[in-house]
């Protein structure tokens, strides 16, 4: 036969396992506080149920039984132990020492015949098991989780065998009396349990890695001295945002700020108190923005934050939010500082090093307006206040738009002020005909307006003039196809209006019209 039953070695394979392990768990445990040294003693806990299970005939069976199944419940006991200990969590000692008291009082008191002390005893293993399989599932990880799954699939096994023996125990107890008896369905049994030693206790060696290799990962992507993610990190998360924002029309900004005059409080007071400054600054941008925002360490004095799904109009009012914390804050030896910040919204047309150099030269251009301000890209972008509400965004109108031909500007007017109307929408959802109707009115301004732009570019013998046709041509399918799965409630109504606003009006305005003007005299 194959398959040949012998209880005695598979219990002498378990007591060895569950010994190896809990050494191998002990030994890996020195100074962590992550649960392991609990779990290798609840492993040696079982450890010594089986050794009491190769016993049998030594000791007399009732007080082999209440023994072993007792330190069966303290052993899942300390596996609940372990997994709190593991997710810092604060201890509940009575679902801990509540399931072995119950088991050994109703072994002792209620539970008198076999099948009532086997179906009791496997009633508490499930409850034990259940709640160790419902702390690991409610847990919110922040690194992989095959650890975790590979304990869950032991501890499915030793909810199945539960479950089965409490089956039997209730629908078949006369198959109970040759319960040690040699069989291979018996042989299965214990060697489900020594499978599931093996999976859970690997798993929990194994989740403790996965944790302790994202923490180095963390470490390894953020500053030092600040505590910000480190330029890897920044550019990890962008790239992100980009994709998200090209797949799913998703808005993204960034912000890059620069402590104005640095270099004279290193200067001035040393560079320990410039490192203070530094970390100050990093927490008043930490309060000043989202928990989903990133925000990370430049270079120097340099800090970049980036928003995911967030708009123009939002980031700059982070940004004039961080400005205004810095300059009320009071530094270390009464230093003052401020800020000079650049602000740019992605665009699915480019890539992360394009989008901050847009971000760059805003921020240039804030240092040149004499610091403590706040620049956006490509517009003059101001914050002011609606009547009886809270501030508006609104696009203001410069020489640099112009292109010199009547017709164009006098219809890139007229769109700024269609543009600046759609700014006041907002993204309320019960707007959301009003919305729609909006968009789709300036879908038509616009597309009336290529048509005629075409027309112009055409006639002034331009080279690039169908390029430009194809390029408004996307511009426009981009933003129906946006305009279909905003209707379709696929994405918010920033998502649509932040890329017709920023990148199929703004930008292209300020960029790809901008190269045919020599064509028209400018």
């Amino acid at each position: 036969m194959f398959f040949h039953p012998d209880l005695p070695t598979i219990f002498a394979t378990i007591i060895v396992s569950c010994l190896a392990l809990a050494l191998t768990l002990g030994w890996a445990s020195r100074g962590s506080p992550d649960g392991l040294a609990t779990w290798a003693l609840g492993l040696c806990m079982q450890a010594v149920v089986f050794a009491l299970l190769a016993l049998r005939g030594s000791l007399p069976d009732p007080v082999l039984a209440a023994l072993g199944n007792f330190l069966l419940a303290v052993a899942l006991s300390l596996f609940l132990v372990a997994i709190h200990r593991f997710q810092k969590l604060p201890q509940n000692y009575a679902g801990v020492l509540l399931p072995p008291a119950v088991l050994v009082l109703g072994l002792l008191v209620a539970a008198r015949e076999l099948h009532e002390r086997i179906a009791f005893a496997n009633l508490i293993y499930l409850v034990q098991i259940a709640l160790i399989c419902l702390r690991l599932l409610r847990f919110r990880y922040d690194f992989p989780t095959h650890g975790r799954n590979l304990i869950l699939l032991g501890m499915a096994l030793n909810l199945t065998g539960a479950a089965s023996r409490i089956w039997i125990a209730a629908f078949r107890p006369e198959n109970l009396h040759g319960f040690l008896e040699p069989s291979p369905s018996q042989a299965m049994g214990f060697l489900s349990v020594f499978a599931a030693v093996i999976l859970a206790s690997n798993g929990f060696v194994m989740m403790a890695k996965e944790r302790s290799d994202a923490r180095l990962r963390d470490f390894a992507r953020r500053d030092s001295l600040t505590g910000c993610w480190n330029r890897i990190r920044v550019e990890e998360v962008a790239e992100r945002e980009l994709a998200r924002l090209r797949r799913y029309g998703h808005p993204v900004s960034a912000i890059l700020v620069d402590l104005d005059h640095f270099k004279e409080v290193n200067d001035r007071h040393g560079h320990a108190l410039g490192d203070v400054v530094l970390k100050d600054f990093a927490q008043i941008a930490r309060a000043a923005t989202r928990e989903t925002d990133v925000v990370g360490r430049w270079g120097g004095e340099e800090f970049v934050v980036v928003l995911p799904m967030c708009g123009l109009a939002e980031a700059v009012a982070t940004a004039e939010r961080l400005r205004a914390r810095v300059r009320e804050h009071g530094f270390a030896a009464g230093v003052r500082m401020t800020v000079s910040v650049g602000v740019a919204a992605g665009l699915s047309s480019e890539t992360w090093d394009a989008w901050m150099k847009r971000a760059d030269l805003a921020l240039y251009r804030a240092k040149t307006n004499g610091r403590d301000n706040v620049q956006v890209d490509g517009v003059a972008f101001t914050q002011g206040p609606a009547p009886g509400g809270p501030p508006t965004a609104r696009m203001i109108w410069c020489k640099d738009f112009a292109s010199g031909d009547l017709a164009l500007d006098a219809q890139h007017r007229a769109l700024f002020d269609e543009v600046n109307a759609l700014l006041a929408l907002g993204d309320a959802p019960q707007e959301k005909a009003k919305i729609v109707a909006a968009v789709r009115a300036f879908l038509a301004a616009e597309i009336a307006h290529f048509a005629e732009e075409e027309r112009i570019v055409a006639a002034a013998a331009y080279d690039g003039a169908a390029e430009h046709a194809c390029l408004h041509r996307d511009l426009l399918a981009r933003a129906e196809t946006l305009l279909d799965r905003y209707v379709k409630d696929e994405i918010a109504a920033c998502g649509v209006l932040d890329f017709i606003v920023h990148e199929l009006f703004a930008h292209h305005l300020l960029t790809e019209d901008t190269r045919f003007h020599r064509a028209l005299g400018v």
